[in-house]
């Protein structure tokens, strides 16, 4: 499969680069990520998303996933704050509660082929990646999870976010860039040997399992305070 971005044949998606390329905030068009997930969309034909699902499904738990068209069953942030401290679903609902986040903020999309499951099982999941991987959600943090994302999972979005963060936060946060880069190291190097893969898990059946834990089973690297 050849798949050469040029200006005639790609036109939309050099639109949703130049949107990326002209902000500041990964978050663009009034504070939503309505265009990230258009972007990420407009990546569904490139040579990259579908090596990605040919990557993943070689993994056998992955591949059980594609297969059942697993994701995860809906949830209530009040029961999961009730669980006990320590645990995922208390963890995960304290952060998404105190930033006053909407847990199903992301774009829906028809389960047609595996392109469009794998795109679902990332944005129903990745709130969760944070709390587990130790990344905040302000851009650097994003952009530093995407750094872990790609060393496990070499997702298109991911790459995309990783690169255009690099460029907007040399543009418009230079003061910034010496710790973005050291995100990006410390979440590659971590993804790099974290032995569990994250879109393997089902993360659901976690949320009374304590955050610690969870990071031992997984295989991850002390590489931050839990």
């Amino acid at each position: 499969m050849v798949n050469v971005i040029t200006l005639d044949n790609d036109k939309g998606l050099l639109t949703y680069i130049i949107q990326f390329l002209a902000s500041s905030n990964l978050k663009i068009d009034g504070g939503t990520t309505d265009a990230l997930f258009d972007f990420e969309d407009a990546l569904d034909q490139t040579e990259m998303a579908q090596l990605a699902v040919n990557e993943l499904k070689q993994n056998p738990e992955v591949s059980i996933l594609f297969k059942e068209r697993w994701l995860p069953n809906l949830f209530n942030l009040d029961e999961l704050s009730q669980l006990p401290e320590g645990t995922l679903g208390h963890v995960y609902a304290h952060k998404i509660k105190s930033k006053d986040f909407n847990p199903y903020f992301y774009k829906t999309v028809p389960v047609v082929d595996d392109i469009s499951y794998l795109k679902m099982l990332w944005r129903t999941t990745h709130d969760i990646y944070h709390v587990v991987a130790g990344f905040d959600t302000d851009e650097i943090g994003e952009i530093g999870l995407q750094a872990f994302f790609i060393a496990q999972t070499p997702i298109p979005i991911s790459a995309m976010i990783v690169s255009f963060g690099l460029v907007m936060i040399s543009l418009y946060q230079p003061h910034n860039l010496k710790y973005l880069m050291s995100e990006i190291s410390r979440g590659y190097n971590l993804g790099s040997q974290t032995t569990g893969k994250f879109i393997a898990q089902r993360w659901d059946k976690y949320w009374d399992v304590q955050v610690s834990d969870i990071r031992a089973n997984l295989g991850m690297k002390a590489m931050f305070s839990s």
